[in-house]
């Protein structure tokens, strides 16, 4: 546990001297917000999807394929990874800290849009805020974790941002936060089924949350934490 602390601490302090991750996860997705919002709100009468939850699963899509995956690709390639396995700290404490800081950034951004939405947008406020702001954690950590075990494949950062595109696109293409889902091919609506964010879409309502998906959610969580952590502790082994 302390070694985790140590390296939760070590985190922050990278997040917040880095430009480009804060700019991955705030500027870019609150940009995004409030020059799309009309346009999403016109979507969200065909859709049913309220506008604040949907540009936040945009917004966390973003911050899990795009920004967090960066960061733990950085720690490989620079050799900080090294330096935890000199100092005895636990190659899954990486990974863990990363989903933890990144997570927590997501949520900021996520209650700026859940309640500037109404006053910018009119668009009303979930019936259960409690229960939204569930679904967009859960959401948040099944997306996180999929990033992190997308790092363990990649061994450069100039390759990891087209390798990311590879998530983020189908994400934001397939999971219907853009349009409904259901208006594309049969073939594109099974590869968006496999995606955090179609599930998360599935789990929402106002009336709260549909247990399938938020089990299928939590499935996922765990097994993409599971393997990624045991690919960064056999990848820290080699070094």
């Amino acid at each position: 546990m302390k070694a985790f602390l140590v390296q939760l601490r070590i985190q922050v302090k990278s997040d917040l001297r880095d430009k480009g991750i804060l700019m991955v996860y705030y500027l870019v997705p609150l940009v995004f917000y409030a020059v799309m919002g009309s346009i999403m709100k016109t979507l969200e009468m065909d859709s049913g999807t309220p506008l604040n939850f949907s540009i936040t699963i945009f917004a966390l899509s973003m911050s899990a394929f795009l920004g967090m995956p960066q960061a733990l690709v950085k720690a490989r390639e620079t050799g900080i990874l090294d330096a935890y396995k000199a100092a005895g700290i636990p190659a899954w404490s990486m990974p863990l800290a990363t989903i933890v800081i990144s997570t927590f950034h997501i949520m900021i951004v996520a209650l700026v849009i859940l309640f500037s939405a109404p006053y910018l947008f009119a668009s009303e406020l979930p019936g259960n805020i409690g229960l939204y702001l569930l679904a967009v954690l859960l959401i948040a950590l099944c997306s996180e974790t999929l990033g992190a075990l997308l790092s363990c494949f990649v061994k450069k950062q100039n390759t990891l941002t087209l390798v990311s595109q590879c998530l983020f696109l189908p994400t934001i293409m397939f999971s219907g936060i853009m349009f409904p889902a259901n208006l594309l091919p049969k073939p594109m609506q099974w590869i968006g089924e496999i995606l955090p964010a179609t599930q998360g879409m599935h789990m929402f309502s106002q009336a709260g949350l549909h247990m399938q998906p938020l089990i299928i959610l939590c499935a996922m969580t765990i097994v993409f934490f599971a393997v990624s952590a045991s690919l960064f502790r056999r990848i820290s082994a080699r070094k």
